[in-house]
């Protein structure tokens, strides 16, 4: 408390400033503080959003979309798709990771949307119906790592060009703060390499958050992330040096995996499938498990 007073009495010198306490707001984002916890959250803007494409009134589901995107071919939409996907994208980077895999998945649409396609992506406004106050949850406690991560591949899931998708999430101390959900731009001939794309992927992320945290204080600069992965065979190349022939031509790409893995600035643990949080930044999930999931990564209500 003492160096953010002698933090606002330095700034006080420098600039006109008002001080007005604790923020409540901020670039649309409602924060909202308990004794221990702080919950940031976009309710108004989902609420404008629901009215604005007309759907308020709709009756809400458990689940952004089915498990299975129906991508048939059908008639040209003049709808606003592209305008609907720029909405929900901008609530998925700010609050909202459990609408990050219906985001990218109708993203790769909108050169070529369809009425059938339109009406699936409503489907996502009737999910957000019923979860307009939610938000992401910061508790208090260290009782976790300072910084971990997980990561998880959906292997060939594009039935275009079999391309897979990439899916990581970062916590600090046990809270969310970072995640992703992407394409791969190779197509990967196993699930084991479409693993290893994803966790190289994850661990350039891992090593900036890691320099800011170091620049922040926050934690040492010997400290080593931890990383949760549910492919044992991924776990397995990442960690033995010798050469593997057939990944021969991720070598020179994705060497570094091995050399953060020997520096001692990556380490790699295997978590079970059902524990694996960044499945749910990969894939549609059954109702049961998308619901249990977006609790643990800390998406919810007070």
């Amino acid at each position: 408390m003492k160096s953010m007073n002698d933090l606002r009495r330095t700034l006080k010198e420098e600039f006109k400033l008002t001080d007005q306490g604790e923020a409540k707001s901020f670039l649309g984002i409602k924060i909202e503080r308990t004794e221990d916890s702080m919950k940031i959250s976009q309710t108004h803007y989902l609420e404008k959003l629901l009215k604005k494409f007309s759907i308020e009134d709709c009756k809400p589901i458990s689940t952004p979309m089915e498990t299975k995107l129906n991508t048939e071919n059908g008639e040209a939409t003049n709808k606003p798709y592209r305008e609907l996907i720029g909405c929900l994208m901008y609530v998925m980077i700010q609050t909202r990771p459990d609408l990050s895999v219906a985001v990218n998945l109708f993203s790769r649409y909108q050169s070529q949307p369809t009425d059938s396609l339109y009406i699936q992506l409503k489907r996502v406004l009737r999910y957000v119906k019923g979860t307009t106050d939610f938000g992401l949850i910061y508790k208090k406690g260290k009782e976790v790592s300072p910084l971990r991560g997980f990561v998880d591949a959906d292997f060939a899931n594009d039935i275009n060009d079999r391309k897979s998708t990439s899916g990581y999430l970062f916590q600090i101390y046990g809270s969310t703060v970072c995640w992703s959900t992407r394409k791969q731009s190779t197509v990967a001939i196993s699930s084991t390499e479409a693993e290893y794309l994803a966790l190289a992927s994850a661990i350039q992320e891992a090593m900036w958050l890691k320099g800011l945290l170091v620049e922040m204080c926050v934690i040492g600069a010997d400290e080593q992330i931890v990383l949760y992965e549910d492919n044992q065979s991924c776990i397995k190349i990442a960690e033995e040096p010798r050469k593997h022939q057939r990944l021969k031509h991720l070598d020179t790409k994705y060497n570094f995996i091995n050399e953060s893995i020997a520096n001692n600035e990556i380490k790699l643990e295997y978590v079970p499938s059902e524990n694996q949080l960044a499945d749910i930044l990969t894939k549609p999930l059954s109702a049961s498990t998308f619901m249990r999931l977006k609790k643990l990564i800390g998406v919810n209500e007070y």
